[in-house]
């Protein structure tokens, strides 16, 4: 009966380690690879129609496989997750079966490489979600565009993304989090610290996640289940620390490699690996920051309400459903030197301009126009916020009068921390 139970317990094991490092790769590969800046996943992919046959014909899912959101919380992404559990299950009792046929044992030397892989995938990810938090480029920061919207207006996600992006400190903190208990993984000796530091951060962002219906509840929750992976070592000795005040030994991260040759191959290799991860994300980081923050007209920038709007002389009325409501210049933080117009019936259109501050003229046209539709304009900034554009386009002259407003007359923004509340 003993010899059964650990017989049992034995290829219960042996099979939960196959499965996960089977999983895992399944998993990974290629979409997870988002560390690699370089690489198109979709070219690499086998995934694609396997997954929707799969969804199809036994989940009797149908599919827009234009839109297939991968990524995102999707019908596409729940068949994938499926799929991969099935293989791997069916993987993982085939190698069992055919290791209960050979004497060569390898299991230490397979839950090494396991860990190798998710300290790996796990440090990397998180380093790069985490420097996108550092640099304020994930959520974004706070708009007049976001400011301008009605409560009601946004989705749980999109509200989230508004609260993160108004605090520059909280978001920040964030990142580092992240990205220091990402670095952490990426050495065998701390390891566990790592570890324990992003599966408290993976905590709250999983809660978070799902609280706020953010479309990527899953993939967070991969990678809490991947930091619950790598502390499985430690959990006695959690337990015996902080639960029953014990003393506990240290646990010494096993190498991947025992031969010294073979070791300084590996050294080199992680350090090419992580050569290149620097690299990367420093020209990554670079242009999304140039991209996002780089704005020859930030004094544009403010929410103009369109008091009077006259095409040829004549009047527009508030009731006529193409007449302009509003424009926001530079209104969307992650789209800087553009504009939006919204009419009264709440078309929005988007624009790219151009301002001469000498000439006190601006031109804008269609971001996605390619026929050079483009309005040019002499504007006069009055007293009391008040600003005059007047132009032509398409032969018809037009007259706007708008009273502006910047961040600095929004509640929300207008003060940053106060640490002395009764403070004027």
């Amino acid at each position: 009966m003993i010899n059964l139970k650990k017989t049992r317990q034995s290829f219960l094991n042996k099979f939960f380690l196959r499965f996960i490092f089977l999983y895992l790769i399944f998993y990974i590969y290629p979409y997870g690879f988002e560390y690699v800046n370089e690489l198109n996943t979709d070219d690499i992919s086998f995934w694609k129609d396997i997954t929707i046959w799969f969804g199809e014909f036994i989940l009797g899912w149908e599919f827009d496989k234009e839109y297939l959101l991968n990524g995102f919380d999707s019908k596409y992404d729940y068949s994938r997750f499926l799929l991969i559990t099935l293989l791997s299950v069916f993987g993982a009792t085939i190698w069992v079966y055919i290791d209960s046929k050979i004497e060569f044992k390898y299991d230490s030397k397979l839950k090494t490489l396991t860990r190798t892989i998710l300290r790996y995938h796990v440090g990397l990810t998180l380093i790069i979600y985490g420097l996108a938090k550092v640099f304020m480029l994930q959520f974004g920061e706070m708009d007049l565009d976001t400011l301008e919207r009605t409560v009601g207006d946004h989705t749980g996600m999109g509200f989230l993304w508004i609260f993160m992006s108004h605090s520059k400190v909280y978001t920040m903190f964030t990142g580092w989090v992240e990205v220091i208990g990402g670095i952490l993984l990426l050495f065998r000796k701390s390891t566990f610290l790592g570890a324990f530091i992003l599966f408290i951060a993976m905590i709250n962002v999983v809660i978070i996640d799902i609280g706020y219906d953010v479309r990527v509840k899953m993939f967070a929750i991969h990678l809490l289940l991947m930091t619950i992976l790598l502390i499985s070592n430690d959990i006695k000795r959690l337990l015996n620390f902080f639960v029953f005040n014990k003393p506990v030994d240290p646990i010494i991260e096993s190498p991947l490699f025992s031969n010294e040759k073979i070791k300084k191959i590996g050294y080199l290799i992680k350090g090419s690996i992580l050569l290149y991860f620097i690299i990367s994300c420093f020209f990554t980081y670079s242009n999304r920051i140039r991209s996002q923050k780089r704005n020859k007209y930030s004094y544009m920038t403010g929410f103009h309400n369109v008091e009077v709007q006259k095409i040829n002389g004549d009047t527009i009325p508030s009731s006529m459903g193409h007449r302009w409501k509003s424009i926001s210049f530079n209104g969307n933080s992650r789209r800087p030197e553009s504009l939006k117009i919204i009419s009264i019936n709440n078309k929005k259109h988007t624009y790219s301009f151009s301002v001469d501050t000498i000439q006190k003229t601006i031109m804008f046209k269609l971001i996605k126009d390619t026929l050079d539709d483009i309005y040019k304009f002499r504007y006069k900034e009055l007293p009391s916020e008040t600003f005059v554009f007047q132009g032509s386009h398409k032969g018809d002259s037009i007259l706007i009068k708008t009273k502006v407003k910047t961040l600095k007359d929004y509640r929300l923004t207008k003060n940053g921390i106060q640490w002395i509340t009764d403070e004027k």
